[in-house]
């Protein structure tokens, strides 16, 4: 089947979070089970940065061509390589002013305006013209989240009905419903789209243009990350305000949880880690751990259990309750280590636990890839609050680096991670709790680190985890049964 995938992100050369990374490892495992793979990105300032550092470039691929987005024709260029590790193409479209901003991936414009809208506009026509252009119609258009959304929508609602669509089945993922692209009525005619679309409420949502929305109603399928955030997000806690639509969407809309790059994350190979080690020989974390330990200033012989924790600083992702929680687990003999950047009041309190309590917790404002790796090797325990999660990669990384989470049960968290409860010590892989609070999350670690004094039952906890299997391909099958439901359904009424 040949399937192209749509992403504002793709690892590694502009990511800012799992988007990036499943929009690259999704397509080089389904291309490894023989299926026609790529991958469609804007060409980022970042890209061009991660390119310049190896001193290479992409290719072009075509020739530049115009776009024409109300009117005014923007020249873009289309440049070639592959994922890295694989034979997967990725083709990058290129406009300097659109997508060579300093700031981030998601920068506004030199007038400070949100114009997500306009680029990523151009950048699905571009994309889909340049398909046409090299003569690769795809079997499947799988878009990531509301950036690419316009795709879909095209295909089911271009007034002029465009033939190239006919046999062209369309799939979203929503990687998580809060970012949802919206914007005022009066940029309506940057989509293209028929009047009808905001008459008929197909792109409309509270007065504004929502862009989730039409990708939603647009798709033949919708897909999430994990199975209970399918559930989640139909619920008028968990959908944003896109829960109608989604139960109205219930029976073309399924859950599949993310897998895991193992070449990327394996404690046996990784070159980021002093010393290798594997389910049958441990031996290798404990020297992972002293160095852990000196990267964070603690003292290597101490035999305090280290709870690590990687990610963006903000309250989905419980920051707020793992820091509130801090002081209580330190005065109980923990030691905590974060690497993550993100709100600036929740960074300042990490620089406020440091100065209160050095050799017992670490902040590390930022990320760095290399460190990421380190914590997770180095630490006994993840800990991952989040408030909701979608999915989540981290807590995958963790159980295959014999680190045992501490999570909440939501989302894709509940989905992966076994807690450790009664008798179930033979399958468990970690520990859960419910009550988004520093009080129920300091008393899960705790439970933790009860057993964590008993290393048999320890021991058993990480090797449970260590033989999980969150490789892609198990993922991989789910979505090509999507996608061949995609083109049974495509056009049907839902």
């Amino acid at each position: 089947m040949r399937i192209a995938n749509l992403s504002a992100e793709a690892s590694p050369f502009a990511k800012t979070g799992g988007l990036g990374d499943i929009a690259s490892s999704l397509p080089k495992a389904l291309a490894a089970t023989g299926h026609d793979v790529d991958v469609w990105v804007p060409f980022f300032l970042e890209a061009a940065e991660w390119f310049r550092r190896r001193g290479t470039w992409p290719e072009q691929e075509i020739e530049p061509f115009d776009v024409t987005v109300m009117g005014a024709s923007h020249r873009v260029s289309i440049l070639r390589s592959t994922l890295p590790g694989s034979t997967v193409p990725v083709h990058f479209v290129a406009h300097d002013s659109l997508f060579h901003r300093p700031g981030g991936l998601y920068s506004r414009n030199e007038h400070g305006a949100d114009d997500g809208i306009w680029r990523f506009s151009l950048f699905v026509r571009a994309a889909l013209e340049a398909m046409k252009r090299m003569g690769e119609r795809p079997q499947v258009l799988h878009t990531h989240d509301w950036h690419p959304g316009l795709a879909p929508m095209l295909g089911a609602w271009s007034s002029w009905r465009d033939p190239w669509f006919d046999d062209v089945a369309s799939v979203l993922t929503i990687h998580n419903v809060g970012y949802q692209g919206i914007y005022g009525p009066e940029q309506l005619p940057v989509l293209g789209l028929p009047p009808e679309t905001w008459t008929g409420g197909l792109v409309e949502h509270g007065g504004a243009i929502n862009m989730l929305k039409g990708a939603i109603v647009a798709a033949d399928m919708v897909t999430t990350v994990s199975p209970t955030y399918a559930w989640e997000i139909r619920t008028p806690e968990g959908g944003a305000g896109l829960d109608g639509v989604l139960r109205l969407k219930a029976s073309r809309l399924t859950g599949i949880l993310n897998g895991i790059d193992r070449q990327e994350w394996n404690p046996e190979t990784d070159p980021h880690l002093p010393s290798h080690y594997s389910l049958e020989d441990l031996r290798g974390k404990l020297d992972c751990r002293a160095e852990l330990c000196r990267l964070a200033n603690f003292e290597p012989a101490d035999p305090a259990m280290i709870v690590g924790s990687v990610g963006r600083l903000a309250p989905q992702k419980g920051y707020d309750i793992l820091l509130e929680a801090a002081p209580e687990l330190i005065r109980r003999g923990v030691r905590i280590v974060v690497l993550g950047s993100g709100e600036p009041a929740l960074e300042g309190s990490m620089r406020l636990l440091e100065a209160h309590y050095p050799r017992r917790f670490k902040g590390f404002i930022g990320y760095d890839d290399a460190l990421s790796h380190k914590i997770q090797a180095g630490s006994d325990v993840l800990a991952m609050p989040s408030r909701y999660e979608p999915c989540g990669l981290t807590q995958m990384y963790a159980l295959a680096y014999g680190t045992v989470p501490v999570v909440r049960r939501t989302g894709g968290l509940a989905d992966s991670i076994i807690g450790l409860h009664g008798e179930n010590l033979d399958w468990a892989t970690g520990f859960h709790f419910d009550d988004p609070s520093p009080h129920a999350f300091a008393a899960e670690v705790l439970h933790a680190q009860n057993a964590f004094f008993h290393r048999d039952s320890w021991s058993r906890l990480m090797k449970n985890g260590m033989k999980a299997d969150f490789s892609w391909g198990r993922s991989a099958n789910d979505y090509e049964l999507v996608y061949r439901r995609a083109r049974e359904v495509r056009g049907l009424p839902w």
